[in-house]
């Protein structure tokens, strides 16, 4: 369990600390409890009410795996002014659920959630924290499973320790915006980076499977962090939200795990500064200016070649908010249900540039609801670190439901991937081969001669 002001709860020992009503912890986890062989519908765990230090900022995350036809929503309460405020609700989750974020508050105004942050207004800060989380299920043969929660609040008077020196870089993948599906605009930045940060302990997710994820549908964006730590637990990372000073983040970096930071910057076509979602990869000493440096990975970068940069240290320090997403390696027996690929094949529509997939001998269309991501990848003969480095093409959903491959790709006849990330997160993957277009058939040579001109 860490301190300070960022709490972390899993594992048997620390759950069993809370109330459990209809529920029960089986490996660490806490599922629905059962009766003769059969999952009760609906069960609550409560933690003890924690004492934090004096904050104005609260952000809550989950780690689950949540089944069809099951889910789990977490809330929270906080002490401030000498009360505790009534429960507030960060939405109801699962993978295969259409997520919202939620908007609270308490009853004076003064204590508020909107997406994925509790604001403390109320004089003097909030100083408890009590987590709460609900589980369903609407088959009594599986149930939820939440491995994590953790409570990260930044303090009022904020005593930022800077830590031991560090001279470390570590390995991250990079992805950029522009290479990317542009559906969420700049906020795509979050599953970019949660995709690279999960890529560098050997998984291989597109960042539009993230993305899909943790899609919050209130206000189809990308930018809840608390959904975004839930999808990489749903990916089987344990992963949480926190507030983090340099020390925390030296710590991070001497224990082999990169992190995604918020950063103020400007960015290209925005008069104002934006806060932006990097990896922190690294940091360094450069001899040459007596000067310490950061090493991020910027996804709102031009290229995927220009993603990775350095910032001196000083203004790394002047420009990150405080805000962070820590992930750690997948445990090798842990459950997950993302990222879920079907392996299909495509056969050739009504036109010569529609296909449809098929899923052993049967085919099957994309649904008429389908308002994901379709690309494709042609094969450069390139070994590509991951799969998110390919270069895409995005394609088109007809109205039969086949996709069709675009004008240019067509021409060049080539061995092609197809993916297609429906708006839970699963993906249809698929190889084709495009026949070469047939030449044009070269122009007769007249036999006859012009005659001259008299």
């Amino acid at each position: 369990m860490e301190q300070r002001n960022n709490l972390v709860l899993q594992g048997t020992e620390t759950f069993s600390r809370g109330q459990l009503d209809n529920v029960a912890l089986d490996g660490g986890a806490l599922v629905l409890d059962s009766v003769a062989g059969r999952c009760l519908q609906y069960g609550s765990y409560t933690t003890p009410e924690f004492a934090m230090p004096a904050f104005c900022n609260l952000n809550v995350s989950w780690n689950a795996f949540a089944p069809h036809n099951t889910m789990v929503e977490v809330r929270c309460r906080v002490y401030a002014g000498g009360n505790w405020t009534g429960w507030m609700s960060f939405g109801k989750w699962a993978p295969g659920y259409p997520r919202c974020s939620c908007n609270s508050q308490s009853d004076d105004g003064m204590i508020f959630l909107m997406g994925d942050t509790v604001t403390v207004a109320t004089p003097g800060g909030g100083t408890g924290v009590q987590l709460q989380v609900n589980l369903s299920t609407n088959d009594d043969k599986v149930s939820p499973a939440v491995r994590l929660l953790a409570a990260a609040v930044r303090p009022l008077a904020w005593e930022k320790h800077n830590g031991h020196p560090l001279n470390r870089q570590l390995y991250l993948p990079e992805y950029c915006l522009s290479a990317h599906d542009p559906s969420f605009g700049r906020t795509m930045d979050l599953p970019l980076v949660m995709a690279a940060l999960m890529n560098c302990w050997g998984e291989d997710v597109l960042p539009e499977e993230v993305a899909y994820v943790m899609e919050d549908m209130a206000h189809s964006t990308t930018a809840n962090a608390a959904f975004a730590a839930a999808a990489a637990g749903c990916c089987g990372y344990p992963c949480w939200q926190a507030w983090m000073d340099l020390a925390d983040l030296r710590a991070q970096i001497h224990d082999d795990c990169c992190v995604a930071v918020q950063v103020e910057r400007r960015i290209r076509g925005q008069r104002d500064p934006v806060r932006v979602w990097m990896g922190l990869r690294g940091f360094g000493h450069d001899d040459a200016v007596m000067a310490d440096y950061v090493l991020l990975n910027d996804p709102t970068a031009d290229s995927n070649g220009a993603v990775n940069c350095t910032m001196a240290l000083v203004d790394f320090m002047r420009y990150f908010t405080g805000r962070a997403i820590a992930l750690r390696a997948k445990p090798r027996d842990v459950a997950a249900n993302r990222p879920l690929r079907m392996r299909c094949e495509l056969v050739p529509g009504e036109t010569a540039d529609v296909y449809y997939f098929e899923q052993r001998g049967v085919k099957d269309p994309l649904p008429e609801g389908f308002s994901g991501w379709v690309a494709c990848a042609c094969h450069d003969g390139v070994a590509h670190a991951t799969t998110a480095h390919r270069s895409f093409c995005r394609m088109e959903r007809t109205p039969e439901g086949g996709i069709r491959f675009p004008e240019k790709i067509m021409a060049a006849g080539c061995r092609c991937s197809v993916y297609a990330v429906d708006q839970t997160g699963a993906m249809r993957v698929a190889e084709v081969r495009l026949p070469k277009p047939r030449p044009a058939p070269e122009q007769p040579v007249s036999q006859a001669q012009e005659k001259p001109a008299e």
